[in-house]
């Protein structure tokens, strides 16, 4: 692994905030990192991830493969999805992207949801995240009402972060923070 300290130049930093897929196709969907002026990725707050992701503090080569599972922001979608007769009908719209608009049929809400997810991020994702997705863009047509990937962003946040919870027993806390309240 490169030393970090030799490759930043503190003004040539991006920071990006968005989100990473990690070893175990599980998504990170708000998450924040540097991008150094050379392509190299920085982020310094990877250990929350454990054993999920590459170590504590990651630096990536622009050409390494695991760079790839940092997204930045894409434009939003804003996705509108009906039921009509029996057929769920899709839209969707790119913000500040002209002829980036798709409008298909789905045989259902699982595969309207895996539509969207693919759409917003270009991952397939796991089944119990597509069914979440799901659920969520159903409500939303039931009250006629569209939902944009921001929104959607936002309650995967909110799911993949109960997700892990749940796997590990409890929330992940910084082990410099844990002895805070020890």
């Amino acid at each position: 692994m490169a030393d970090p300290g030799a490759a930043i130049d503190r003004k040539a930093i991006l920071m990006l905030r968005r989100r990473v897929r990690l070893l175990d196709a599980r998504v990170c969907w708000q998450h924040c990192w540097n991008q150094l002026a050379d392509g190299h990725i920085l982020d310094a707050t990877a250990d929350q991830f454990e054993s999920r992701w590459l170590g504590d503090i990651v630096v990536l080569e622009a050409l390494d493969p695991h760079a790839t599972a940092y997204q930045p922001a894409p434009p939003p979608w804003t996705f509108s999805i009906r039921e009509q007769e029996g057929v769920i009908e899709f839209a969707a719209a790119r913000a500040g992207v002209q002829g980036h608009d798709a409008a298909m049929p789905c045989a259902g809400w699982m595969a309207a949801a895996r539509q969207v997810l693919t759409m917003m991020t270009g991952w397939s994702q796991p089944s119990d995240l597509v069914d979440y997705a799901a659920r969520a863009l159903r409500i939303r047509a039931l009250f006629g009402e569209s939902m944009t990937s921001g929104q959607l962003d936002d309650l995967l946040t909110m799911y993949e972060w109960a997700h892990a919870t749940a796997a590990r027993g409890g929330p992940w806390m910084s082990p410099e923070y844990a002895t805070v309240f020890e």
